[in-house]
């Protein structure tokens, strides 16, 4: 019986936080993604210069050697891939005048619900 108790008390403000509006949701993937695109991005470089750093190193195998260019190869693809879709979606946003902000209609008034 102890640990139900507990187990309601430490779980019910997490039932309750995950009642939260579609906006706030939204919102907080928004911010999740924000912070994932140059973490993306610093991986991407660090993979090109690793790679780099391989080819130079091992310039004498040549098995190391194509080890290293094939990481420089896709982390350069990787950037590519990453700030064009960067460019291409900030070109849209200015063209169709988006914001980036997310804005959500009130919620419908509820009525009829409450007893008299």
């Amino acid at each position: 019986m102890k640990q139900i108790i507990t187990g309601a008390l430490v779980m019910g403000p997490l039932f309750a936080y995950a009642q939260t509006p579609l906006a706030t949701t939204i919102t907080n993937i928004t911010a999740v993604v924000n912070m994932l695109i140059p973490l993306l991005l610093t991986l991407a470089i660090v993979m090109f210069f690793w790679g780099l750093v391989k080819y130079i190193a091992n310039a004498d195998d040549e098995g190391a050697k194509d080890s290293g260019k094939t990481l420089m190869i896709w982390g350069m693809v990787a950037i590519f891939v990453m700030v064009a879709f960067w460019g291409i979606i900030g070109y849209v946003q200015s063209s169709l005048g988006i914001n980036g902000t997310v804005t959500a209609p009130p919620a419908p008034p509820v009525t009829g619900l409450v007893p008299k």
